[in-house]
């Protein structure tokens, strides 16, 4: 290596490489130079200047190459010299200034999309509040106690000996920032100005969310947000710890449309609190907003009609939904006891949570999709139309009813077993059966009796799912049970047990093991109101501006024109002198049925489903009250709903 550079820089010689020293020779050095020719092998024929013109390689000389590596010396020992000067020199003033300045992030919004009723109403929205954010590390003990006393006194639901705790835990755990009081109004943030202006340690951080102004009007449809948690961390990478997320109902299944992103913010801040620069990182994206199909003044006289049959009759529980039968939509949709999604967006207390989760009424859970109930007398209405298009018994046949049937057991002739009705009607044919509800008229066409050919439970079952009875809708907003329609099969599958013609009694009349939601007897008494056909139920009406288009039906031309208007006249029928009389004083005709259906444990739950007006039908009124003892206490809460909205 020494060797190579000695020869490198060999005087003036210039640039000089000994070619006998190299092991390999380059294709450049077997090339001669232009112009190169020997005479003897020992000089060339081209002298000086006109030499080296004519040369494809020129000597480099060696004050070039000198000159060249002092350069770059000098180059990177100045750099270090400069890098070794700010380090040492002014490495104190630097430090300083980097840890008496920092950039603070604020998310600014709001973002999230708003919810919106059929008739405008937005019924959630977001807002800007504010959280009271403290630096820990900053106090002493004294004034941490002096800044948990002053902040008690404005916010009156606030322990002082709480804040503190939270102050010397924050200290403890080295936490830069502290929230002391969060989601603080505008309004309420205004009053806060002296113990800001106190404290230098002390801040008001700026965040958009959920607001529900209607409380919990329309909780078990739009659900709530909450701030994102762990499990919400891992599933979604597109959020922080401080954002907040769709849990239930609408702000949950629609999320990706709401959501939004908030915009970013920046300030740089010294250490004695002087904005020295801001600017704004990142635009605000908005939402998608999405109106329902829910009918604002509907929703509140729906959910005030119930709450009253609630409280007048001391029961705890209930639900009402209203649909429009000419295509689906939901028009109410109400199940108490209710919840503030207000509560979820502010953070549960320990108070909420106990009152949300520890309640035995549940009043999470929504009623209107998710509760199972036997389905009482509500389900004759299928079991007409059935024995009707089976061709089993003719409409206009009477069946002579005595107040029950005895039958005696297959196994021992020696056993009867009673069935009973809740009265004893005479003689009645379809139309008057519906009408007042017979018992004994409906075991008779459902399970066979007395020579009256039955339709038996393999049919029966069949037309129950052909109603969506024992099926989901597959609702885009919430959570929602199948119901059940008992089966042979299913009964030896889960109970171990043979089926019994007592058991097909049971079905025909809605007790037993059969099961419904309010939205499965709501849908299917759409079909008798609009001429036939099963829709799929829904509350979107646009996502974004965007109309979401027609609702699907499930089924069309679901019964004969015959079936239907025995049926209907038999609900008519019904409200004029039979089990919904209560209903005849509406301005307008209307069409129903009700049912009374055994709880565990004594009271039974009530039932009323029912249309109006009975020849153009614009609206189906559902209402379930559990443990409302008596159907009559369903029939005036529809009552109430329905005299209402045809007085509108």
């Amino acid at each position: 290596m020494f060797a190579f550079i000695k020869k490198l820089f060999n005087g003036n010689r210039g640039l000089h490489i000994d070619l006998e020293t190299l092991r390999d020779i380059a294709p450049e050095d077997i090339l001669p130079d232009f112009g190169f020719e020997k005479s003897s092998g020992e000089a060339p024929m081209l002298q000086g200047d006109e030499y080296n013109q004519k040369k494809l390689e020129i000597p480099v000389r060696a004050k070039s190459v000198r000159l060249t590596f002092f350069l770059f010396f000098a180059l990177i020992a100045g750099i270090l010299g400069y890098t070794l000067f700010l380090f040492v020199a002014r490495g104190d003033e630097y430090s300083s200034i980097a840890a008496n300045n920092a950039m603070q992030i604020y998310e600014i919004g709001p973002s999230r999309g708003d919810i919106i009723s059929a008739d405008g109403v937005v019924i959630a929205s977001s807002t800007v509040v504010f959280d009271l954010v403290v630096a820990p590390s900053k106090l002493t003990t004294q004034e941490a106690e002096n800044l948990a006393a002053d902040i008690s006194k404005l916010f009156n639901d606030t322990s002082q000996d709480e804040l503190f705790q939270q102050i010397r835990a924050a200290q403890s755990r080295n936490l830069g920032e502290q929230i002391l009081i969060k989601s603080i109004s505008q309004d309420d943030a205004g009053g806060l100005t002296s113990v800001l202006d106190k404290y230098d340690f002390l801040q008001l951080q700026q965040r958009s969310v959920r607001s529900y102004p209607y409380n919990s009007l329309y909780a078990h449809i739009i659900g709530y947000t909450a701030l994102v948690s762990a499990e919400d961390l891992e599933n979604f990478s597109d959020y922080d710890l401080n954002d907040q997320i769709g849990k239930k109902g609408i702000e949950f299944y629609f999320e990706d449309d709401l959501k939004g992103r908030d915009g970013l913010f920046a300030k740089i801040i010294s250490s004695q609190g002087a904005i020295t620069g801001e600017r704004l990182v990142r635009e605000i994206e908005r939402g998608s907003d999405i109106q329902l199909t829910i009918n604002h003044d509907l929703q509140l006289k729906s959910r005030e009609a119930l709450l009253n049959a609630l409280e007048e009759y001391q029961i705890k529980s209930g639900a009402v939904v209203a649909l429009n039968p000419k295509n689906g939509d939901i028009l109410a949709f109400v199940s108490l006891p209710d919840f503030d999604p207000n509560d979820f967006t502010r953070g549960l207390s320990q108070k909420d949570f106990q009152s949300y989760f520890e309640n035995s009424v549940q009043p999470l859970f929504n009623r209107v999709t998710q509760g199972e109930y036997a389905s009482g007398s509500v389900i004759k209405l299928i079991i007409a139309t059935a024995a009707l298009e089976e061709n089993v018994i003719s409409p206009n046949q009477y069946i002579l009813t005595h107040g029950y049937i005895d039958v005696p057991s297959v196994y021992d002739p020696n056993v009867t077993y009673r069935f009973y009705d809740w009265k004893d009607h005479g003689a009645v044919n379809m139309r008057e059966a519906i009408a007042v509800s017979s018992n004994v008229y409906f075991y008779t066409i459902g399970g066979g009796f007395d020579g009256q050919e039955g339709l038996g439970i393999e049919r029966i079952s069949d037309y129950l799912k052909r109603f969506n009875w024992g099926r989901t809708f597959g609702l885009d907003f919430g959570t929602e049970s199948a119901g059940l329609v008992p089966t042979p099969q299913w009964k030896q599958a889960v109970k171990n047990e043979n089926w019994t013609i007592g058991d097909t009694y049971n079905v025909s009349i809605g007790q037993g093991d059969i099961l419904a939601t309010p939205l499965q007897v709501a849908s299917a008494t759409a079909v008798f109101a609009n001429g036939g056909t099963l829709w799929r139920p829904d509350v979107i009406a646009s996502v974004g501006g965007k109309d979401a288009g027609p609702l699907q039906a499930i089924s069309r031309n679901l019964l004969s024109d015959d079936s239907l208007g025995v049926v209907r006249s038999g609900m008519r029928e019904a409200v004029l002198s039979g089990s919904s009389r209560y209903l005849s004083t509406l301005p307008s005709a209307v069409a129903g049925k009700t049912g009374t259906v055994q709880a565990s444990g004594g009271d039974n739950h009530a039932w009323f489903t029912g249309f109006a007006p009975y020849e153009n039908p614009e609206i189906v009124v559902t209402v379930l009250l559990e443990r409302g003892r008596d159907s009559t206490n369903a029939v005036r809460v529809a009552h109430e709903i329905l005299n209402w909205y045809l007085a509108k």
